[in-house]
């Protein structure tokens, strides 16, 4: 095989190797972008979260042993 067929299958594979890339780009970019919209949201939601949460706690009953006495 002489210099010029391996240059030139070099060549061809980077070629498939770029269009195979710039064939699903889209949903790279698209599965990207919603993975950095998900974690966008997540963190906009989370002081709502922790505000849900304080409020749905239950009061926590005394702990001083009061109730013995009645």
């Amino acid at each position: 095989m002489d210099p010029g067929t391996a240059l030139a299958l070099i060549v061809g594979y980077i070629a498939a190797a770029i269009g195979v890339f710039l064939l699903y780009s889209p949903v790279l970019f698209l599965v990207v972008g919603l993975l950095l919209a998900a974690g966008l949201l997540q963190l906009i939601a989370w002081p709502f979260l922790v505000l849900i949460r304080k409020l749905r706690r239950k009061a926590e009953p005394p702990q001083d042993g009061s109730w013995l006495l009645h």
